[in-house]
């Protein structure tokens, strides 16, 4: 089947499949009163749905869920009767085409938890329809897709939250904070290990599980045959699922995602930023240099050479050099922060690390004497909370709430997310110049005001992938 375009989404009707109630939400309030509570849709019902559901969950009703594949579909309906026992939100309408949702005129909004390759496309046919946008992260799969996601918030005025929920962690706040107040001095480089990609041994061919649209979970993208492993994965994230093209591991295929490198580089390296200045990013040319790089498969000319394993970096060291002399250093791992997953700032008086389970230093030592001034806080996003010397949050799940409750805050307000469009897609085309660095083998250097790099058709043959006929971006 063919994709919609823009245009189209609005001759569709909504009839979508009915799991338990009618196919639209009773309401019964004005709108502003309803976006006290307003009405989701969620569209992609695989690992990501089950935190955002429950972070969603005790703020909004979710009326209507959709996914390609009938078992992740069910799935998602068990996850919301497992939140809600008999209530409202436990009887979802569900579907396999998100156009039946974004058509619904009783949606506020809607939340993307599809892979990477579907985000911008279906956000855009979103806003366009009225709806608003939470999407998780990486925004995009291309540095052109930030431009036509950008150019869509400014002509339709929608409000968007990047799922880049380390936004809204005391920790990381603290930690941007703690560099712009100056307690290291100088900014000297920042550091982020964010771990190596997987391999896997070649997939054979098979059809995909049965009831799934292949095709249209491809969508964009090139049509290929589905390859799946027949066993599970020994250990690690999303073991639950084969080795696939499919659900949790298309991340490490540069078809539908950019590995580790927008995985966890996408919060690693949107911290880094947003400590050093957001503006670092869009404003002046930087510098990417791939010191270490290891694929599994020969590239050539940066493109896979073999259809069947995965083929994204699994071992890189990537130097990023800016106008001002900072450096930003993205690895696998690294001796210098001395774990896998973290965030290493240093400056020319001292240094700190942080992670999801910590921040230390002695500038973080410092902070029950000293504190941190509030305009601080408040310069780099208004309304973050001033905790003192609090250093962590209540775990993964409640700092995922917080970030979904400036979203429904901003769905009142207008406001812009702590997340916001501009920001993020800069900060994350810094990671797509790193991957354009990686897969060519060689320095480059990217121009974030005309969104190219200089003087390298080659690298510029990156800088957006042509989409599948039917499945055009209609921006």
């Amino acid at each position: 089947m063919n994709g919609p375009t823009r245009r189209d989404v609005l001759k569709y009707g909504s009839a979508c499949a009915i799991a338990a109630i009618g196919p639209r939400f009773a309401r019964s309030n004005e709108r502003a009163d309803a976006l006290d509570r307003p009405v989701l849709g969620m569209i992609g019902t695989g690992i990501r749905f089950q935190t955002l559901a429950g972070a969603f969950f005790p703020n909004a009703d979710i009326a209507a869920i959709c996914d390609v594949d009938p078992s992740q579909l069910a799935l998602g309906v068990q996850r919301l009767q497992s939140l809600s026992g008999s209530g409202q939100n436990a009887a979802p309408t569900t579907c396999d085409d998100y156009r039946r949702i974004i058509d619904r005129d009783d949606i506020d909004a809607i939340a993307i938890a599809t892979p990477d390759h579907w985000h911008v496309k279906i956000a855009i046919e979103a806003m366009h329809a009225g709806k608003d946008v939470y999407c998780e992260k990486p925004l995009t799969l291309t540095i052109d897709e930030g431009r036509l996601i950008a150019d869509a918030v400014k002509e339709t005025g929608r409000v968007v939250q990047v799922g880049a929920h380390q936004r809204s962690a005391r920790q990381f706040q603290l930690a941007a904070a703690l560099l712009r107040d100056g307690r290291v001095g100088r900014p000297r480089r920042v550091t982020c290990a964010i771990g190596g990609s997987p391999v896997c041994d070649p997939l054979p061919k098979q059809s995909a599980p049965a009831g799934m649209n292949w095709d249209r979970w491809l969508g964009p993208t090139p049509a290929v045959d589905y390859r799946a492993s027949l066993t599970l994965p020994e250990s690690g994230y999303g073991s639950q699922y084969p080795y696939s093209r499919g659900h949790v591991h298309f991340r490490w295929w540069y078809e539908y995602g950019g590995g580790k490198i927008t995985d966890w580089g996408a919060h690693h390296v949107d911290i880094a930023l947003w400590a050093l200045g957001d503006s670092i990013a869009s404003e002046m040319s930087y510098e990417v240099e791939p010191l270490r790089v290891v694929h599994p498969i020969p590239l050539e000319d940066g493109r896979p050479t073999e259809d069947d394993r995965f083929n994204v970096a699994t071992e890189f060291h990537a130097r990023v050099r800016f106008a001002n002399g900072v450096e930003l250093d993205v690895v696998d791992s690294s001796d210098a922060v001395g774990v896998d997953n973290a965030i290493l700032f240093e400056g020319d008086q001292g240094r700190y690390l942080v992670n999801r389970g910590k921040l230390v230093g002695k500038p973080v030592e410092q902070l029950a004497e000293t504190g941190l001034p509030l305009e601080e806080l408040d310069g780099m996003y208004s309304g973050l909370e001033n905790g003192g010397a609090q250093l962590t949050d209540q775990g993964h799940e409640f700092v995922v709430e917080k970030h979904v409750k400036n979203f429904l805050a901003c769905l009142k307000s207008r406001a812009t997310p702590i997340s916001g469009v501009d920001t993020n897609r800069h900060n994350l085309n810094v990671c797509h110049a790193i991957n354009v660095a990686l897969r060519l083998g060689k320095r480059v250097t990217f121009d974030p005001v005309k969104q190219s790099f200089v003087d390298d058709p080659l690298a510029n043959s990156f800088i957006a992938r042509p989409s599948r006929a039917g499945y055009e971006i209609d921006a």
